[in-house]
Formats: structure tokens, C-alpha cells, sequence
């Protein structure tokens, strides 16, 4: 049985980037392609297959841009839209089963009826939103996205003048610019919601990286740095998931066509608003600025710059695409 792994297995410091892209390209496409026919057609069964594909999605969709100048352009383009719709479906479709077992806790606390009505619409919008997932999944196998795949796999390719580098000494350069984006992120003022919600996209960037890359570094890699930067990004995902909600059922209050159900949605704006409030508080004393520079140094040592700078030395322009696409996964919080 496939497994979407997060880790790259059987990739060396000494290997060629070429050979690390290439496996790291088959292993994920080949979870999108496990997962894309069960979130389509088995979705009721298990509510992760869903889940699952877009994470997978969104690690294939990383492991492109990360190998992007190994690539073929335009079989490159097309697979980047195969997933891109793909994961805006399974993405929208999960965004509803999260909220649907929230809904479903309250409703089964003491005098949570009144919240039935919500979940009830919550779970009709679910079922509506399996409809484009699996006409995604139809289209994508339609149009041969599993040949294709092993299509780009195969088409990598050292395009450089300058002689092919090993993994370890290519790794250092692909992370250090994400690295840099994610640490002017968390520079911002973090008690604006949208810079929390942008700290949050470009530390995903460094994370999936990191997954990519782990194969090139010791084991204090994935043991050490990469367990602390997952703690930072299950915080601030929490974060997003009820602004994410405030923002959902505020626009299902102006909405509302009584004043039973606006009453309802009120009650449910203002215990996600608490509670969004209480993480952003906790996050914000949680990241306090000792304890990123102490990950920044950490960053520092590993990529072998100077702890003095931001970390990485120019940010990189991303291309215009990349950056929709992100946002487009990324429901806005409000």
C-alpha cells in the first residue's frame, strides 16, 4: 500500500542533484496518483483520502518549483495545472470536512442543537464540493497525467555550464532563499492577521523544501531543526483554520435569511473570533525574538552563512504564477 511519505528515502549527500530530483519527482507523483481516484470516488469512506491528496498535491507542486531548472518547460506547465486543479478541489472539499467535525463537537455539547442547522448546510456544501473533485481526478486521468508524470521524471536534465553539483552542495543553495522569504515574513508585525497568514505560506515553502532536501544534511536535520519548524507552522495553522472559519461564517450571516440563523452564526463568529484570538496571542508570546534567532542561527550554521545576516542573502523573485497559485491554495483570512 502507497504511503504519502513525507521524506525522500535512499537519496545520499554525495548523489547528483539530477538523480535526487528525478526519484523525488516519481515518489510524488506517485502519492497524487494513489490518492487522486480514493479522495474521487471513495471520499465517504475515509475523510484522509482527501486530506491526503492535497498534501500530496501540494508536495509534487513543491518538488517542481524546487527542481524547476531541471526541467522540461512545457511538460512542466501542464503538470502544474493538472495539480493546481486538482488541489483547489480536494482543498476547498477538506476546508469542509474540517469545519463539518468542529460543527459536529459543538452540536454535541450540552445545548449545542441549535447548531445543527449550520452543520446540516455545511455538510449539503461538502457534498456539492465532491462534484469538481472528481471531475478533476476524471480529467487528469483522461489526459494522461500518470504517463506524464513519468515523462518529466525522465526528462531531467543538468542544463548549467558549470559542472553538475552534488546533492549536498545544491541543497545549501535551493533552501537558503526560502529560508530568507520565510525569516522577512516573520519580520512583519505579527499582530496583523494577513502576516501571520503570510509567515504561515512561506514557511510551508521551507518545510516541504526540507522534506525534499533532508537526504543532503546529518540526522539533526529532520531530528532538530525540521521538528521546531513544524511546531511553528502547526501553530499558525491553527490560526488560519479559525480565521478561516470567521471569515466563512461571516459571509453566511450577511447571507442569512432570518434572524434565526443570523443569531446562530453570530454565536459561532464570536467562539472562533475568542478563540482565534487566544492562538494569536499564544503564538505571538511563543515567538519571541530569542527564540528566532535561535532558529535563524540554527538555519545560519546548517547553510554555512554568516548568523549576523537574515539568514539566506538575496530573497528569490518567485514568478507571478507561483505566487497565485499559492494564494489559491491558501484560503484568505480576515
Amino acid at each position: 500500500m502507497v504511503r504519502s511519505s513525507k521524506w525522500i528515502k535512499g537519496t545520499r549527500p554525495q548523489h547528483s542533484i539530477t538523480r535526487v530530483a528525478s526519484r523525488s519527482l516519481r515518489k510524488r507523483f506517485k502519492a497524487v496518483w494513489y490518492y487522486a481516484p480514493l479522495a474521487a470516488k471513495k471520499w465517504e469512506e475515509d475523510i484522509e483520502h482527501v486530506h491526503q491528496l492535497r498534501v500530496a498535491t501540494r508536495r509534487a507542486r513543491a518538488a517542481l518549483h524546487l527542481f524547476s531548472d531541471l526541467l522540461p518547460r512545457r511538460q512542466t506547465r501542464w503538470m502544474k495545472r493538472r495539480l493546481r486543479e486538482l488541489r483547489t478541489a480536494a482543498g476547498n472539499a477538506r476546508d469542509l470536512d474540517v469545519l463539518a467535525l468542529r460543527l459536529q463537537c459543538i452540536a454535541e455539547e450540552k445545548d449545542g442543537r441549535h447548531v445543527r442547522p449550520v452543520l446540516e448546510h455545511v455538510v449539503a456544501l461538502r457534498r456539492r464540493a465532491q462534484k469538481p473533485l472528481a471531475a478533476s481526478y476524471k480529467k487528469a486521468r483522461s489526459k494522461g497525467f500518470k504517463k506524464r508524470s513519468r515523462a518529466i521524471s525522465k526528462a531531467i536534465r543538468w542544463k548549467h555550464k558549470e559542472q553538475e553539483p552534488t546533492f549536498a552542495e545544491a541543497a545549501r543553495g535551493k533552501l537558503a532563499p526560502l529560508v530568507d522569504k520565510f525569516f522577512t515574513a516573520a519580520a512583519a508585525d505579527l499582530s496583523d492577521i494577513q502576516a501571520l497568514h503570510q509567515m504561515r505560506i512561506s514557511g510551508k515553502q521551507v518545510r516541504y523544501a526540507m522534506e525534499l532536501l533532508a537526504g543532503a544534511f546529518d540526522e539533526s536535520f529532520r531530528r532538530e531543526l525540521y521538528v521546531i519548524f513544524a511546531e511553528v507552522q502547526e501553530m499558525l495553522g491553527t490560526i488560519n483554520d479559525h480565521a478561516s472559519a470567521v471569515t466563512m461564517f461571516r459571509e453566511w450571516r450577511e447571507r442569512a435569511d432570518n434572524n434565526g440563523s443570523q443569531a446562530v452564526l453570530a454565536e459561532l463568529i464570536a467562539k472562533e473570533k475568542t478563540q482565534l484570538d487566544a492562538e494569536c496571542q499564544g503564538f505571538r508570546d511563543w515567538w519571541t525574538t530569542e527564540r528566532a534567532r535561535d532558529l535563524a542561527d540554527h538555519f545560519a550554521m546548517l547553510l554555512e552563512l554568516s548568523s549576523s545576516s537574515t539568514v539566506a542573502s538575496a530573497p528569490v523573485e518567485e514568478p507571478r504564477e507561483e505566487k497565485t497559485e499559492e494564494m489559491e491554495a491558501d484560503s484568505a483570512v480576515g
